[in-house]
C-alpha cells in the first residue's frame, strides 16, 4: 500500500511537471502569435516571417506604418516589426550591424558617414523619397539683410542643429556647393543639439540665430515664433538628400524572395493611396499623428515619394532613358563629406558594392509597370527682363575657375571639363532654378573692351550647356561686368590668390516663379 502510495504521488508530480511544460509551451506560442498578428494588424493572417525595420518619425517613412501596409504585408505572409529610435543614426547603424534589424531606413548620406565603421553591412534596394523642402534652414529676419543664403555667410553667427542629422548635412552642403568661406575657418558658429527638442526650445528662446530642422516642426516653429523666416531648403535642390530602404546583405541573401515580397507590400500600398488620396490622407493621419488635414497636405508636398516606376528609372536605371539617381546621390555626398571633413576619403572604390538591384528587378516582373523614358526635359518658359528681376534668389554657386585660351572667349579643355561638371551638378541637384550666368574679367585698359570679353565667355559657357548638354536656352541669362564687381576678398587671402580669383564666370541661381 505504501508503494502505492508513492507510486500515485511520483505520477501526479510528473503529470505537474508535464502540465506546467504544456503551459509554458502554449503561453509562448500565443505570445509569439499574438506578437504577429499585432504587426500585420490581424488574427487572420497567417504570418510565415516578421521582418525587423528601424527608422525614425520623418514622414517619408510613414507608408512602412499604415494599415494599409500591414494588410499588404500579411496578405503575403509577413509582419513588420517596426522600431522607432527617434534619429539616431549611429546608434541604429551599430544596432544594424549586430544584427538586431534586417533592414534600416536613413538618408543615403548618413549611411555613408556612419555605416563606415562597420564596412557597410547592408545594401541600398530602393530609394524611399527625396527631400523637397522637408529640411530647411529658418533665420530671424533681421539678420538677413539680403535675403538670399549669401547671409550665412558669417562665422560670428550661431547656427543650432542636431547633431548627425540631415539638418547638419544640409548646413555643410550650404557651405560647399555656395562657398560659404568664413564657416570653413572656425567650428565656433556651430551649436550642436541632442535632437530637435532642443533646436526648437532654443529657436523660442533667440538663443542661435539660424536654425535646421525638418518638417513639420521647422512649418510649426514659424508660426510660433515671430521673424522666423526660411533661409535655405531642401525645396532648392534635388538629389542631394535621398531616403533609401538598406537592408543586411546575408538578409537579402537568405531571404530574398522575403525581401521582394516586402517590396511588393510596399508598391502595391503605394500604388492603392495614388487611386485614393482620401484613404491615403486618412491612414497618413494615424502614422504621422498630424490630425490637421491642411497641415499634413502642407508637410506632404516636402517629400517625394519613389514609386516603383520612379525607382525603376530614375534611381536604379533600368530601361531605356534611364538615370541612376541613387549613383549620383552616393558621389555627391561623398564629395560633400569630403569636403567638410566629415570623412578623410572615399571610402568606396566602387559604389555598387552598396547598391543590390536583383531585388526591384524581380518586383519589377511581379508588379510590372508601364515603363516610359524618363528623361523628359524642365520647360522653362522665356522671360522678360522685368521677369527676371522678380525671380527670387537663391545664391551663388561654387564652381572651379572655367578656363579660357589667353585672350580669347573660347574654352580651353580643362574649362569644357569643369562646365560639364557643372551641367550634371544643375541637371542632376538644382533642375529647376534659373541661372543668371555672369562672366568677369581682370582689369584692362579699355573696360568696355573687357565687359564686351567678359559676356562672350559668359555665352560661350551657355552655348556649351545647350549644344552639348541639351539644356533649354530660355533657362539661361547672360550678363558681362568687365571687372567692375571684384570677388569678396578672403580672410588672410594674399594678393597673388585674390587676383587669380578675379576673371571668373559665375552662376547665380533663382527659383523659377512657374514651377
Amino acid at each position: 500500500m505504501k508503494n502505492r502510495t508513492v507510486i500515485f504521488a511520483v505520477a501526479i508530480l510528473l503529470l505537474g511537471v508535464l502540465g506546467i511544460g504544456i503551459y509554458k509551451v502554449s503561453s509562448n506560442w500565443l505570445l509569439k502569435k499574438k506578437e504577429q498578428e499585432a504587426a500585420v494588424g490581424g488574427s487572420d493572417a497567417k504570418v510565415n516571417r516578421v521582418i525587423r525595420g528601424c527608422g525614425d518619425g520623418y514622414l517619408g517613412y510613414s507608408i512602412l506604418n499604415t494599415p494599409e501596409m500591414k494588410r499588404q504585408m500579411a496578405r503575403r505572409g509577413q509582419g513588420l516589426a517596426w522600431t522607432d529610435d527617434g534619429g539616431s543614426y549611429e546608434d541604429r547603424l551599430d544596432k544594424f550591424a549586430k544584427g538586431d534589424y534586417d533592414f534600416i531606413v536613413l538618408p543615403v548620406k548618413e549611411y555613408l558617414q556612419h555605416g563606415l565603421k562597420h564596412n557597410y553591412p547592408g545594401v541600398i534596394t530602393a530609394a524611399i523619397a527625396d527631400s523637397t523642402g522637408a529640411d530647411v534652414i529658418l533665420g530671424f529676419e533681421d539678420k538677413l539683410p539680403t535675403g538670399t543664403i549669401a547671409d550665412l555667410n558669417d562665422a560670428s553667427r550661431k547656427f543650432v542643429y542636431v547633431k548627425a542629422s540631415p539638418s547638419e548635412f544640409l548646413i555643410d552642403l550650404a557651405v560647399v556647393d555656395f562657398d560659404l568661406f568664413n564657416l570653413t575657418k572656425t567650428d565656433s558658429w556651430r551649436s550642436e543639439q541632442a535632437d530637435i527638442a532642443h533646436v526648437i526650445a532654443a529657436a523660442k528662446r533667440r538663443e542661435g540665430d539660424f536654425f535646421a530642422l525638418w518638417e513639420p516642426d521647422a512649418s510649426r516653429l514659424m508660426r510660433e515664433v515671430p521673424g522666423l523666416k526660411k533661409v535655405f531648403g531642401s525645396d532648392k535642390f534635388r538629389g542631394y538628400i535621398v531616403d533609401v530602404f538598406v537592408f543586411k546583405r546575408d538578409f537579402v541573401t537568405n531571404n530574398h524572395d522575403d525581401v521582394v515580397a516586402f517590396f511588393e507590400a510596399y508598391y502595391s500600398s503605394m500604388r492603392t493611396f495614388s487611386g485614393d488620396r482620401d484613404k491615403m490622407l486618412e491612414e497618413l493621419k494615424v502614422a504621422t499623428g498630424i490630425n490637421n488635414k491642411t497641415e499634413l497636405e502642407s508637410v506632404l508636398k516636402t517629400v517625394d515619394w519613389q514609386d516603383l516606376q520612379e525607382n525603376c528609372l530614375k534611381q536604379l536605371g533600368f530601361g531605356q532613358g534611364s538615370s541612376e539617381g541613387i549613383l549620383n546621390c552616393i558621389g555627391v555626398s561623398t564629395a560633400v563629406l569630403v569636403k567638410t571633413g566629415r570623412l578623410k576619403s572615399d571610402p568606396l572604390a566602387d559604389p555598387y558594392r552598396i547598391i543590390n538591384t536583383s531585388v526591384l528587378k524581380a518586383v519589377q516582373n511581379r508588379l510590372p509597370a508601364e515603363l516610359g523614358n524618363s528623361n523628359v526635359k524642365r520647360q522653362f518658359a522665356q522671360l522678360t527682363e522685368k521677369e527676371w528681376q522678380a525671380l527670387p534668389a537663391i545664391g551663388t554657386t561654387q564652381v572651379k575657375n572655367i578656363t579660357f585660351q589667353t585672350g580669347s572667349a573660347v574654352l580651353d579643355e580643362a574649362g569644357e571639363k569643369t562646365v560639364d561638371e557643372i551641367a550634371d551638378r544643375l541637371a542632376n541637384n538644382y533642375p529647376d532654378t534659373r541661372v543668371v550666368v555672369m562672366g568677369h574679367t581682370a582689369s584692362g585698359s579699355d573696360e568696355s573692351e573687357s565687359i564686351k570679353l567678359s559676356k562672350e565667355r559668359a555665352e560661350a559657357v551657355v552655348q556649351r550647356l545647350i549644344a552639348v548638354h541639351g539644356m533649354p536656352a530660355s533657362r539661361f541669362k547672360v550678363d558681362g561686368k568687365g571687372s567692375m564687381q571684384p570677388p569678396l576678398r578672403r580672410p588672410d587671402e594674399n594678393s597673388r590668390a585674390f587676383m587669380y580669383r578675379i576673371p571668373r564666370v559665375e552662376f547665380h541661381l533663382f527659383m523659377d516663379n512657374a514651377f
